[in-house]
This record gives C-alpha cells, sequence and structure tokens, in this order.
C-alpha cells in the first residue's frame, strides 16, 4: 500500500481550465454577495444603491480573472476599478468573498506571471489604492489597523507569487537541462555505435584482404602440384572453396555495418583467440589478474571473423574490469560448441561501471549483433559481474 501510494502523482490540470473554473466561482460568489448576502459585508445586511448595477460593476471587476495568467496587469486594473467605484460611489458594502479574495488572487498573478518588475509592482500599488479607497468609504473598515492588515495581507500574496515564479523558473531550468543532457548521451551512444562500426568494417576488411591473399597462395601451390599430381592438388582447391565462402560471408557482414570507411587499415591478420593469452599477459601487467579457460574443441574450423570477434569481446570486457572493478580478479572461459562460440568473462569486483552502458558494452553489443548471436551483461550469481556473448557459425569442413 505504502509502494503504492509513493508511486502515485497527482493528475495534471491544465492551467486554462482551472482559470475557467476559477473565474466561474468567484463570479457566482460576487453575485450571491448581490442578491443573497451573506452577512460579511462590512456589517450590512444588504447592498446600496441598484441591485443590477452593483451585479454588473462587480461581474466587471471579477470577470476578467480570467486572463490573470496572460494579462495580470489588466486583471488587476479591471478589478481596482470595479471594486472602488462600486462601493465609493454606488453601494457603499464591500463583500469579502466575492471581491477582496480576487484581490488577492490578482496579486499573487502579478507577481508570478507580470513581466518587467515594474509592472507588477505598480499593479500592486493599484490594487492597494483600490482597497484602501474601499476601506475609507467604510468607517467600521478605514481603521490604521485594519489598512496595515490589508497591505500585508496583498504584500504576503504578491511575494508568495514571487516565491512561485523563481521556483517556476528553476523548474524550467533544470527541466532543459535535464534534456540537453539526455540529448548529448544519446548523441554520444550514436557515436560510439558508429565508431564502433568503423573499426569493425576496417577489421573485416583486413580479414577479407587477409583471406583473399590466402587463396591466392593457396591457388599458386595448387597449380604447381596439379599437372604432377592432380590428387595433391584437390586440398589446396577446397581450402580455396571453404576461404572463398568464408571471405563472401565476411564481406555481406562489411556491407552490412559499412557505411563510410574511416583510415586505412593495414592488411596484417587481425588478432584472433590464439592470441588471447598475450592479451591476458598484458591485462596482468596492468595490475589485472586473469585466468583463460578454454573449453571444448580446438577453434582450427573457426573464421577469422568470428575469432575476431571473440577476441575483442574479451578485449573489450577486461578494459572495462580493468577501469571499474579496481583490479579484482577476473576469469576468462571461451566454449567451443558444435554450432556456436561462447565467450564468457566474469570478475569480482563490478566492472560494468556501475550499471552504466559505456562505449566498451556498445562495441560487444555490436560485434554479438554482427554475427546474429546474443549478448547478456549484469551481476553474477556469485559476486561481481559477467559478460557472455554467444556467437553462432559454421565450421570450415
Amino acid at each position: 500500500m505504502r509502494e503504492r501510494f509513493a508511486a502515485w502523482s497527482p493528475p495534471r490540470i491544465d492551467p486554462r481550465h482551472f482559470d475557467v473554473v476559477l473565474t466561474i466561482v468567484f463570479v457566482v460568489l460576487s453575485q450571491l454577495d448581490v442578491w443573497a448576502p451573506w452577512g460579511d459585508n462590512g456589517g450590512k445586511t444588504h447592498f446600496g444603491g441598484p441591485l443590477w448595477l452593483n451585479s454588473a460593476l462587480l461581474l466587471v471587476a471579477v470577470a476578467p480573472m480570467l486572463w490573470r495568467r496572460r494579462a495580470p496587469l489588466l486583471t488587476a486594473g479591471a478589478l481596482a476599478i470595479g471594486i472602488t467605484v462600486d462601493v465609493v460611489f454606488v453601494s457603499s458594502t464591500a463583500p469579502f468573498i466575492g471581491a477582496f479574495i480576487p484581490v488577492l488572487i490578482s496579486a499573487y498573478s502579478l507577481a508570478a506571471y507580470e513581466s518587467p518588475l515594474w509592472r507588477s509592482v505598480a499593479g500592486l500599488a493599484l490594487l492597494f489604492g483600490a482597497v484602501t479607497a474601499v476601506a475609507i468609504a467604510i468607517p467600521e473598515l478605514g481603521s490604521v489597523g485594519d489598512l496595515a492588515f490589508n497591505l500585508l495581507l496583498l504584500v504576503c500574496a504578491w511575494a508568495l507569487g514571487r516565491v512561485a515564479r523563481r521556483t517556476r523558473r528553476v523548474a524550467k531550468a533544470l527541466s532543459r537541462r535535464a534534456e540537453d543532457l539526455e540529448r548529448s548521451r544519446e548523441q554520444e551512444a550514436r557515436e560510439a555505435v558508429e565508431l564502433e562500426r568503423g573499426r569493425i568494417a576496417r577489421e573485416l576488411h583486413d580479414v577479407i584482404a587477409h583471406s583473399v591473399s590466402l587463396m591466392g597462395v593457396q591457388a599458386a601451390a595448387a597449380e604447381q602440384v596439379l599437372t604432377l599430381d592432380p590428387e595433391r592438388a584437390r586440398e589446396p582447391l577446397r581450402a580455396i572453396q571453404a576461404t572463398a565462402r568464408e571471405a563472401v560471408d565476411e564481406l555481406r557482414r562489411l556491407l552490412g555495418v559499412l557505411r563510410e570507411t574511416q583510415g586505412d587499415g593495414d592488411l596484417s591478420p587481425q588478432p584472433g583467440l590464439a592470441a588471447l593469452d598475450s592479451l591476458a599477459a598484458q591485462m596482468r601487467a596492468a595490475g589485472l589478474p586473469v585466468e583463460v579457460r578454454i573449453e571444448g574443441a580446438e577453434a582450427s574450423g573457426l573464421s577469422p571473423g568470428i575469432e575476431l570477434s571473440a577476441y575483442r569481446i574479451v578485449q573489450e570486457a577486461l578494459t572495462n574490469t580493468l577501469k571499474h572493478a579496481g583490479g579484482a580478479p577476473a576469469t576468462v572461459v571461451v566454449r567451443h560448441l558444435p554450432d556456436r562460440l561462447e565467450v564468457e568473462v566474469t570478475d569480482l569486483g563490478g566492472g560494468g561501471g556501475n550499471g552504466k552502458v559505456g562505449h566498451g558494452l556498445i562495441g560487444i553489443r555490436e560485434r554479438v549483433a554482427l554475427y546474429g548471436g546474443v549478448v547478456s551483461t549484469g551481476g553474477a550469481a556469485e559476486g561481481g559481474y559477467r559478460v557472455r556473448a554467444s556467437l553462432p557459425h559454421a565450421r570450415r569442413p
């Protein structure tokens, strides 16, 4: 029950609808003051002068409350003139509920919505002048104490409006800042994705170039033995076929992620799973204890692109651990399964950066998505943080 109450938020009311209802309420109350007096009119039980004229003057005074936000000074002027004329020259009666409370609301509106400041102060002075004229016209309300009390109420209402104005301004500034930060965060995330895609595209370019170079070497070897021993030529030809299929697959992925090639990568082979031991040694030298375990069959049948992605995933995960886990021990497990390659990196400190999605995790997700795999990140059951990626593959024959 407490959680439900804490999650509840009051419904948002349209200010225009609120002002319409507020105006209707005080128009009705002012008219009731005229036609059905409640005994609050300065000790009198009935208005003096023609009732229709009292009614019209109060209507002219109170109805402009509908525009108290858009034209606060106009509202204050209508109230001041209407009430002063009615009380001083017609009725000699001052309705409190139907007239004085709208004056306080008008003083609040002047401070909250009128600008510049001098217009707000001028409106407040106009209201106080009207209230003073009404008080002097009615002996029961014209004492110095009554005048001071009226001034105090007006100043308090005006000051409350200034506070509301400042609070609203601060809230708008904070809202704009939050929107700017959100746009900045989204822009950084988009830029990180584009940079990572560009990096992946360059690496796939290197893989394809290496594969094509390898096919050239294999074709030359097949040509040398083709006339002397045709059977021996079958093996390099089969290797050429497998390498060509892999190159076409990698080229298709390259075209899927490439938007605009940035920079020229060298044509040297990119790192694979065989380089994990060297990567672990680098991390240990940087102060991160790392254990690498290989489970399942060897990775001789994996494409270079899969091996490269697995290597980069481990590299990004260990880099996150080094940055955020304070040197906590990490374990890298590579599982060779019949239809996929699983990579799991677990640390004992929480290498995810307090749950924030940084550029490293973005890069991991982009690489896994490239091969149609799945990735999960979060706290491990035994404590710490875990990154687990699954990369589907087809082994070479």
